[in-house]
Order: structure tokens, then sequence, then C-alpha cells
């Protein structure tokens, strides 16, 4: 049975951009969820040290245990 020399240069090609679209597709779910928890802001109190995070972006938030406002270590 003969092989056209076209069905060499097609399947590897359709083999590579599968692969190349699921590694995509993998690539974006990972990022979607790195996304959704960038939204929180980390906060470290100066009195207590206690580390606490905040949902909402504010310049300072109270710590939940002392009750000191806190600029954020990273956002």
């Amino acid at each position: 049975m003969p092989v056209e020399p076209l069905s060499f240069i097609v399947i590897p090609l359709t083999l590579a951009l599968g692969v190349l679209l699921a590694l995509a597709a993998a690539y974006d779910f990972v990022v979607f969820r790195r996304r959704k928890s960038k939204n929180e802001s980390v906060y470290r109190c100066r009195d207590c040290r206690h580390i606490y995070t905040e949902l909402h972006r504010t310049p300072l938030a109270r710590c939940p245990k002392c009750g000191r406002q806190n600029e954020p270590v990273r956002e």
C-alpha cells in the first residue's frame, strides 16, 4: 500500500499543533487560577508580626489581632 508524501508532513504537523494547543490550554488554566488569587494583598503587622491577607486592595488594612493599621508587604 503506497503512502503519499504529503501525509509525512500533515500527520506530524497535526500532532505538533495538537500538543501546542493542549499546552496553551494548560498554561491558560494555571495563569487563570493565579490571577484569581491576585486580588488579595498580603500584610504583616509591625507590632505583633501577624501575617494576614485582605481581599480588597487598600493602602492600609487593620490587623485582626491587635488592630494596628499596616501597609501591604506584597500586592
